[in-house]
């Protein structure tokens, strides 16, 4: 047995709903799109100087030499995709792609590692029309791929120890607001937070923040019923998320006024436009001071 240690990037790629096509289509026709669709894939792969290491039901995993290769191939598949991939029939299968950088161990003909588990994992996660890598992967990125990768999610992996940080490549160019995959628009960027006489201005890439009145905190409040860890600032999916982790809640109400307002305990609210939270305490207690934030 052949067991060599290397870094390279993996791939992976998979059918959108190829089991409601089955169903719909017919297993023939169904699995005649699918090979076809997969074909033209691991051609783009194998034109960018991508390696087929393996078919996994309607999935495929390439590896390539390079990062950038492997992004401009997985960009060139989303783009094709909106084609039909069979002569003849007009459907087209929609695509999710994943991949990442790193270590990997080669055994025979196959590879394993964080790099092969992370990159499974964000096909897995992607929506149709996405590209998912890794902060760490869209570092080494040339510049102007660098330009169109967004902070998108942490993940935790099987088997690695740190939640992953989840970056998008915005492949389709025609704006960055406009809807470009069913269920997606590129999220919030910036997050402002006040606080007393402190101020804070954080990107997806300054997360997680921490809350609360330890010092070793981002923010130190001094909320009587805030506890030494209260709330914790986290990026996902395109939105900036409060993750509370208090003994007594926290308070929050979008906008100036109070009449809506949700409370949390030990769950996520998702952050949007402004408004105020309050740890541990309602509005209406004298010793009250909310954080105000905007979502830009």
């Amino acid at each position: 047995m052949n067991t060599d240690s290397t870094h390279i990037a993996v791939l992976f790629v998979d059918i959108v709903g190829s089991t409601r096509l089955y169903r719909e289509l017919g297993n023939r026709r169904a699995e005649a799109l699918v090979s076809a669709a997969l074909a033209r894939a691991l051609a783009t792969a194998q034109r960018f100087g991508g390696t087929h290491v393996k078919s996994i039901g309607d999935a495929i995993m390439c590896v390539f030499d390079d990062a950038g290769a492997v992004a401009r191939a997985s960009m060139e598949m989303q783009s094709a995709s909106a084609n039909p991939p069979l002569e003849g029939d007009p459907t087209t299968l929609a695509l999710k792609v994943g991949f990442a950088a790193g270590e990997v161990v080669q055994r025979d003909a196959d590879y394993f590692g964080d790099a092969v588990n992370i990159a499974a994992r964000l096909a897995d996660m992607a929506k149709a029309g996405q590209i998912l890598t890794t902060e760490q992967t869209s570092i080494a990125l040339p510049g102007d791929l660098r330009r169109i990768a967004r902070m998108f999610d942490h993940t935790p992996v099987k088997g690695v120890m740190e939640s992953i940080a989840v970056t998008q490549l915005v492949w389709d160019q025609r704006s960055h607001t406009e809807v470009f995959s069913p269920g997606h628009v590129v999220g919030a960027l910036s997050l402002r937070l006040h606080y007393a006489d402190q101020e804070r201005r954080l990107s997806p890439a300054d997360l997680p923040f921490l809350i609360g009145r330890n010092e070793v905190c981002d923010l130190v409040v001094g909320a009587a019923f805030a506890s030494r860890q209260h709330v914790r600032v986290e990026y996902r999916r395109g939105k900036f998320v409060l993750v509370d982790e208090s003994t007594n809640g926290t308070y929050v109400a979008h906008g100036e006024g109070e009449a809506e307002m949700a409370y949390l305990r030990n769950e996520p609210f998702a952050l949007i436009g402004s408004g105020r939270f309050w740890l541990g305490s309602l509005p209406a207690d004298q010793h009250s001071e909310p954080v105000r934030f905007e979502v830009d």
